[in-house]
C-alpha cells in the first residue's frame, strides 16, 4: 500500500480537544488554512472534540487508526494534568500517542488589578503567608494555571486560596477588574490586553515575554519551580508508520522555522517552542512526573 500511495493521498483530520475559539482551535485553523496545506499538499480539516478538559478528544485520537489521517493538536493538559485529576481517563498519555512536534506555548502569569496594594510578587506572597486570606482565581481544578499556582505555593510557603471558575477566563477577568478577586493565575494571552491598557499589573510570569521586559519571571524572583506553561503540540495515535513520520516531522520543522509564520503566531499571543518528536516525548514524561508529584503533595483530587 505504501509503495502505491504516497502519504498523504487524501485529507487529514486535525482533532482539537477544545471548542471553537480556544487557543488550540485558533492555532489549528491557522495551520490548516495555509502552512499545513502547503507543506503536505492536501486539505487539513479541523474537527473539535471538546469535553472533560480535553479527555474526550484525547480518547478519540487514542482509538483512531494509526495511518496518519487522524492527527491532533492538543493543549498540554490532554497529556498531563487532565490524566492526573480525571479518574475516568481511558488512555495512557505515553503509551497511546505518537509525539510528532511541539509548536508553541502560552506563558502563565500571576496578575492583580492596577488598584491592588501589591506592586511585587514578594508583597503578595508575604501577605498570603501572614493572613492566608489572599484569593486567586483559576479556570478550574487540574488546569495548568492551577498546577503552576500550587507549585508557587509549595515553593514559597504562601497560602493562596484558589477560587475555581467553571465558566473560564471571562468571569475571572471581570471579577478582578471589579475588585471582587485579589489575584489570578492565567495564561498570558488572557491578561495581556488589560496589562497593556494599565488595568492589570503582572507580578511574575513563567518566562520572559517579547514586548513586556518589565514583567519578571518566577525564576528571577527565586521560584524556578513555578515553570509550567501550556504547550500546544501535534500528536497521532500510537504506532504511526515511519513513512508518515518521515513526512510529518520535516513539515512541522519547516513550518516552525519559517519567520513569516512564527511572526504571525507571536502576534496571536503564542511563544514559539518548537521541539521534535523525541523532545516532545521527553517533555510529556517530565511534565507528568511533575504534576503527579504536585497533585500528591497538594492533595489535588479529581472533581
Amino acid at each position: 500500500v505504501w509503495s502505491q500511495d504516497r502519504y498523504p493521498s487524501k485529507p487529514i483530520r486535525l482533532i482539537v480537544a477544545l471548542g471553537p475559539g480556544a487557543g488550540a482551535d485558533a492555532l489549528a485553523r491557522f495551520l490548516a488554512a495555509g502552512p499545513l496545506r502547503s507543506e503536505l499538499g492536501t486539505e487539513v480539516i479541523v474537527e473539535n472534540r471538546a469535553g472533560a478538559g480535553g479527555v474526550v478528544g484525547g480518547d478519540f485520537v487514542a482509538k483512531a487508526k494509526p495511518d496518519g489521517y487522524t492527527l491532533a493538536l492538543f493543549h498540554a493538559s490532554v497529556v498531563s494534568t487532565a490524566t492526573v485529576v480525571n479518574q475516568n481517563v481511558s488512555y495512557n498519555p505515553i503509551r497511546d500517542f505518537t509525539p510528532v512536534a511541539n509548536l508553541v506555548t502560552n506563558p502563565l502569569a500571576v496578575v492583580v488589578s492596577a488598584g491592588s496594594r501589591w506592586n511585587t510578587l514578594e508583597q503578595l506572597l508575604d501577605e498570603a503567608k501572614k493572613t492566608g486570606k489572599v484569593s486567586s482565581g483559576i479556570i478550574g481544578v487540574g488546569s495548568h494555571t492551577h498546577f503552576n499556582l500550587e507549585l508557587l505555593k509549595l515553593a514559597s510557603g504562601a497560602n493562596l486560596n484558589r477560587v475555581p471558575y467553571a465558566q473560564g477566563t471571562g468571569p475571572i477577568i471581570n471579577d478582578l477588574l471589579g475588585g471582587h478577586l485579589e489575584c489570578t493565575s492565567l495564561v498570558w494571552p488572557a491578561v495581556e490586553a488589560n496589562v497593556k491598557a494599565g488595568k492589570f499589573r503582572a507580578l511574575a510570569a513563567t518566562s520572559a515575554m517579547k514586548g513586556f521586559p518589565n514583567v519578571p519571571t518566577f525564576a528571577s524572583k527565586g521560584y524556578p519551580q513555578a515553570n509550567l506553561e501550556v504547550f500546544f503540540a501535534i500528536f497521532g495515535p500510537a504506532g504511526l508508520p515511519p513513512e508518515v513520520m518521515a513526512r510529518l516531522e520535516p513539515a512541522f520543522e519547516r513550518i516552525m522555522k519559517n519567520p513569516a509564520i512564527t511572526e504571525k503566531l507571536e502576534g496571536m499571543g503564542f511563544t514559539i517552542l518548537y521541539e521534535n518528536s523525541r523532545q516532545l516525548g521527553e517533555r510529556v514524561k517530565h511534565e507528568l512526573s511533575i504534576v503527579a508529584d504536585v497533585a500528591r503533595r497538594a492533595g489535588i483530587k479529581g472533581e
